[in-house]
């Protein structure tokens, strides 16, 4: 630059006066874009060098929280254009009705704070873009929030506040919802493949009638569950709430889930101070996972190795001769027990029980008691097998129908109705596994007497268990 015969000092007047109108010219270009996208409601794109300049200008007379914890920090209804927000933790942060927060300066050390739809959430508790899948929105408060239809698909949840939300329809596959709080929300609909929760995740009075557990090629939910009936009140609950004392036993082969019961059964009848009790069986990929509680004062280490030995061991000896299981826990002589006393008293509306033995009511065919439960027994403990559960469901059939104890599509699922309903009042852990398996066994069994047994017996179980 040229200054002519100009002294030093008006030189440099010149050239603070050059510079000034410089950055006044780029504030300027930089504020009157983001005028036009506010008018269009558009938002600033995410990252802009230009932006980052701006807000760092205008948050040097804003308040900072640069560095601090604000967690639980309540901002409901505040304005925070040119606030310095880039906190150490926002955990459960309210920016519910907040107004400016596109115009502070944040940044997404801890959530993506930094993105506009998540800006938008946060403010407004519910948005029109209904892709969230991938981000992280740990620690989130979103009490109250419409989340309905959203996909949170890999989406980080761990932390996040979600009391009283409407998540219905929404999409959760492999979400982390560690210590989620789901309190009072409705989750009817959702999908959940492979979500990771734990004992901290709330479930407390929400409100669910059905989930999906599937997603199709086209990334549609799909396996309803329940099948064809919603949840009974707090059903959802009781099958999702994880609790601290919990083992879980991962199979990674074909598991043999008769040696599985009878492996819990021994173990309770060995040592009852272990206070076992089947939670959940679910699969995860070409994974079977069974969870399983424990008294809170035994380790898990422990636990979990006894009920792999036990399993092991009741899988070896079932596998060459099942006699020996039987005798080695004592059902066979309990159940010979139980049936003496069954002498001539009604079994269902159709039948009769005379000793060990099932008779129809015209006497005209009978089936071995033991006969027809092991076959049951056998039905549920394979229940995830297409194959197996083929091959006994045509057995049995036949077995009624060449007896003739029950030649009919109704009779034939009035007995195996009471059969289920008899062996799951006698057996804890049998009845444990037929209610947690039960959608699985019925998606496998082809439409028909077995099936439709299959399905009374299980609303009748869940109506006793609520009722009590």
């Amino acid at each position: 630059m040229y200054f002519g015969n100009l002294t030093a000092g008006e030189q440099a007047i010149i050239k603070a006066i050059a510079v000034t109108f410089g950055y006044i010219y780029a504030l300027g270009l930089a504020l009157s874009g983001w005028l036009v996208n506010h008018q269009r409601n558009v938002p600033w794109n995410h990252p802009d060098l230009l932006r980052d300049w701006v807000l760092a200008i205008g948050s040097w007379s804003g308040k900072s929280f640069f560095k601090l914890d604000l967690s639980g920090v309540n901002f409901r209804n505040a304005k925070l254009a040119n606030t310095d927000l880039r906190a150490r933790k926002l955990y459960r942060t309210c920016f519910q009705g907040v107004t400016g927060l596109e115009r502070a300066r944040v940044d997404s050390r801890y959530l993506d704070l930094e993105i506009p739809k998540v800006q938008k959430l946060l403010t407004h508790a519910c948005s029109e873009d209904p892709d969230f899948s991938n981000l992280n929105l740990r620690g989130a408060y979103l009490k109250g929030a419409d989340l309905r239809h959203i996909k949170f698909i890999d989406t980080v949840l761990t932390g996040a506040d979600l009391q009283g939300a409407d998540l219905r329809g929404s999409i959760l596959a492999n979400a982390q919802v560690i210590d989620v709080d789901f309190t009072n929300a409705n989750l009817t609909g959702i999908c959940i493949p492979n979500w990771n929760v734990n004992s901290q995740t709330c479930f407390t009075n929400v409100e669910c009638d059905y989930i999906y557990r599937k997603l199709d090629e086209k990334g549609e939910p799909i396996d309803r569950h329940p099948l064809d009936r919603n949840f009974e009140p707090r059903e959802f609950e009781s099958l999702y709430q994880e609790v601290g004392n919990i083992v879980e036993l991962v199979f990674k082969e074909g598991v043999n889930w008769r040696a599985f019961a009878f492996s819990l059964q021994k173990l309770e009848l060995e040592d009852e101070s272990l206070g076992l009790e089947l939670k959940g069986i679910e699969k995860k990929g070409d994974l079977w996972v069974a969870k399983v509680t424990h008294n809170e004062n035994i380790s898990h280490a422990e636990v979990e190795k006894r009920l792999n030995d036990s399993y092991e061991e009741l899988k070896q000896r079932l596998s060459t001769k099942e006699q020996q299981i039987n005798s080695l826990l004592g059902i066979a002589s309990t159940q010979a027990e139980t049936i003496k006393e069954f002498s001539k008293r009604p079994f269902g509306n159709s039948f009769v029980i005379n000793g060990s033995t099932i008779t129809n009511l015209t006497g005209s065919g009978q089936i071995e008691y033991n006969e027809a439960a092991e076959q049951v027994r056998s039905l549920v403990a394979n229940g995830t097998e297409p194959v197996q559960v083929s091959n006994i469901v045509q057995h049995l059939l036949a077995q009624l129908q060449g007896q003739s104890v029950a030649t009919t599509a109704g009779t034939q699922a009035e007995l195996i109705k009471q059969l289920l309903l008899n062996e799951a009042e006698k057996d804890s852990v049998f009845k444990q596994l037929l209610v947690l398996q039960s959608q699985q066994i019925i998606d496998t069994l082809p439409e028909g007497a077995i099936a439709t047994a299959m399905k009374q017996a299980i609303a009748q179980l869940q109506r006793s268990s609520t009722n009590s």
